[in-house]
This record gives structure tokens, sequence and C-alpha cells, in this order.
């Protein structure tokens, strides 16, 4: 299983095709465990918007024209050109990504005011592009840039889409819990373990998970763990029994088990749908995935 991060991490994804570029490229994404009161700096550029995301804890941003106070499960998108700053307010996980060309004012625009948003649950959108990003450099770095655009435009589309006003936001316990399963599923025993971590009864926290959310932490720990094994099945080199392991499964069986009630196939049969898998996912055949 891999260890958890300890450290600030930084990856920068290769340009993508000029075509691509023009309208969304990722030149920067981060992972940034921090403790109470650490402080990471970052820079944008002036044709960027940066999206900072506050996951398990409390976080605040800030730049020459900007401040803003992030609970877990928000994030911050950014209009910055120049430095920006963010401390910890209590032990958490910063995720941030930047993005570059027309789709992101485009998509974002509506929700920014004085060069910034708030959104209320931008977050796990925000982790699930970063968290898949780290995972393609872990195996073939640098990340193919077609393929970090595709990631970061079902990102925009997500956040377009969701309710980002305040009312919408999850709260606390539902947003902590989610944050540890989106964190921590490699290593999550499952629900006793995850009660026990948010200090309540486990019969409570699938009462009010579902209530606020439509689906069981159960289902949802599940669904996070199949999504990352998918991504790592997509690697030549991956057998199904590494995608299990990685992803928290016992063992393949299981997890082969699993994977077809989830996706309707088994991992065998998933391989086969993955165009060209014996190419790396990440070369220039494939051509834009926009």
């Amino acid at each position: 299983m891999p260890t958890l991060p300890s450290v600030i991490q930084e990856i920068k994804p290769a340009p993508p095709p000029a075509v691509i570029e023009e309208l969304l490229s990722v030149p920067l994404a981060v992972k940034a465990p921090m403790e109470a009161g650490n402080i990471y700096s970052g820079s944008g550029h002036e044709s960027e918007i940066q999206l900072i995301a506050a996951l398990g804890g409390s976080l605040t941003v800030s730049s020459h024209q900007q401040y803003a106070l992030l609970d877990t499960g928000q994030a911050l998108a950014l209009c910055c050109p120049g430095p920006y700053t963010v401390q910890s307010v209590s032990p958490c996980t910063c995720m941030a990504i930047h993005l570059r060309g027309e789709l992101p004012g485009r998509l974002l625009g509506h929700w920014m005011s004085e060069g910034a948003a708030l959104l209320a649950r931008g977050a796990a959108a925000v982790r699930e592009a970063v968290s898949a990003l780290f995972v393609l450099h872990e195996e073939h770095p640098p990340v193919d840039g077609a393929v970090a655009s595709s990631h970061a435009y079902t990102l925009l589309t997500k956040l377009s889409g969701e309710d980002q006003s305040s009312s919408a936001a999850l709260s606390p316990l539902i947003e902590s819990a989610i944050s540890i399963i989106q964190e921590e599923f490699p290593y999550l025993e499952g629900l006793d373990e995850l009660s026990q971590r948010l200090e309540i009864s486990k019969a409570h926290l699938i009462r009010s998970f579902m209530k606020k959310t439509g689906v069981s932490p159960g289902k949802y720990l599940t669904r996070v763990r199949i999504e990352y094994a998918k991504l790592l099945l997509q690697d030549e080199d991956a057998s199904v029994t590494y995608a299990a392991e990685a992803s928290g499964f016992a063992n393949a069986n299981y997890f082969a088990k699993v994977f077809r009630k989830e996706t309707g196939m088994s991992p065998s049969e998933y391989l086969e749908t993955i165009p060209r898998r014996k190419a790396s996912p990440r070369g220039p055949e494939h051509g834009p995935l926009l």
C-alpha cells in the first residue's frame, strides 16, 4: 500500500497541444499536508485561476487583493496574478490546481466577485482532479498535457454545475467524513474505524451521511476505491492485484466481486475497454481528450 504523504508535493504536467492550451491547461497541481500554522506560498499567472481547497481542517488564503477563511470541504477560486499565501488554521490538507485558458473564466465567471469566489462544496471536486493527476505522475511523469486538461475540464463542469452557495454546504461532520474517506481510503478498515475517529456511533454516521448525501458512507467509500482502482488499471504495468491492494481492498478476489457489482464488468473486461492499453495512456498518440 502507498504511504501517507507528509511533505508538500508539486507536479507540473506537460503543456497540451496548442489548440487545447488555448482553452484549458494545468501548469501546476499541489498537495500539501499541513499542521496548524504551516504556510504554503504560491504564485499565480495573470491568465490563471487558482483553485485552493481545504480538506479535513481549516485554512486561510491571502493575496494582495483577497483574504478568505476556508472550512473543510470548501474551495476558493482565485484570480490572482502574483503571490498568494495559504496558512493552516488546524491540521488539514491543502490541495491546489492552477488552470489557464479561456474555459476557467467562462465556466466559473458567474461565481467570481472581485477576483475570487468561495465554493461551498468545491473541495471534493478539486481533490478528485488533483489526486488523479498525482496518480498519473507517480506512474509515468510528466503527466501528459491533454490528459491533465481532460481532468481539469471534468473538474470545471462539476464546480459550475453544483450549487456553491453557503446554504449548500454540508455539515462539518459530513465534510470531515468525506475528507477522511477521500484522503485515507486505502488505509481505512471500514465504517467502524471512521465512526470512532469522528467520535460518533456507526449508526449515527450512516443515518447522517445518507440524509445529507443520499448515499451510505460505506457505498461512498467503495466508489472512491473503485474509481482509484480504475485509474491505476489504465497503466500498462499495473496488475489487478496491485490495483486491489493499493485501493484498500483485502484481496484481488473480493476486489473483482465489488468491481463487477459497481461497474457491470470484471477488472479484466474493464482492461479491454481501455484504448491502446499496451501503449502509455499518456502518450501523444491519443490526441486531444477535450
